[in-house]
């Protein structure tokens, strides 16, 4: 009987799909792993092959540590094809270190600057003014605001960091983002000044193309 039961449990494990194993650990514990989560849902990918997590620190050190930590035990199992960490360069002091250590263990990281709310802004609008901290507001506040008064013109309600279906939200306009952020991220690299910039759509562009 305990047989019977162990195989037909078996039958309903997860198991890996024929394209690459991707890990992102995400510096946020709401707003970016809910993007991603969303993501994964409506693309139909398989949560074995792409697993999301939050970094157990909200700084990029620890963001890179916790992928590092994820990906070493994976490798007992099922390595992980590419490993990806999601952060915001808003005002931290750690991102060089975790340059360092994501160039040592083959972690691509994803950057925003300032924050994921840039990403999400490129969808609408093209900007490449500077987003700093002003009138008692860090810069990642003050994007979440640029970003809030696009949000209800369009979607007529205030931007929310926990929003459910965010990916989905932005489906539409999503070409849009992408050719945006691209804009973006060549005139920053080409003027060597990234405030604001993302990455974010070379993350989510890999990902919608996995099952191809």
């Amino acid at each position: 009987m305990s047989r019977r039961k162990s195989r037909d449990l078996s039958r309903t494990l997860p198991k890996r799909e024929a394209y690459k194993m991707v890990l992102i650990v995400c510096e946020g514990t709401k707003t970016e792993t809910i993007y991603f989560n969303s993501l994964i849902a409506y693309e139909k990918l398989s949560s074995v092959n792409v697993q999301v997590f939050a970094g157990e620190r909200s700084t990029p050190s620890m963001v890179v540590k916790t992928a590092i930590k994820i990906k070493e035990a994976q490798n007992k199992h099922l390595a992980f094809d590419e490993v990806y960490c999601v952060i915001d360069r808003d005002s931290h002091h750690s991102f060089e270190e975790a340059k360092q250590l994501a160039n040592k263990n083959n972690i691509t990281l994803i950057v925003s600057y300032p924050n994921i709310e840039y990403w999400y802004l490129c969808h609408f609008i093209y900007s490449r003014a500077p987003i700093i901290e002003k009138g008692g507001k860090s810069a990642g506040d003050n994007c979440e605001a640029v970003l809030n008064k696009e949000w209800k013109k369009i979607f007529n309600k205030a931007y929310s960091k926990t929003e459910k279906d965010t990916y989905i939200l932005l489906l539409p306009h999503l070409e849009n983002g992408i050719k945006n952020a691209k804009r973006s991220l060549q005139e920053a690299i080409k003027e060597e000044e990234y405030n604001p910039s993302t990455e974010v759509h070379l993350l989510v562009d890999n990902l919608r193309k996995l099952k191809s």
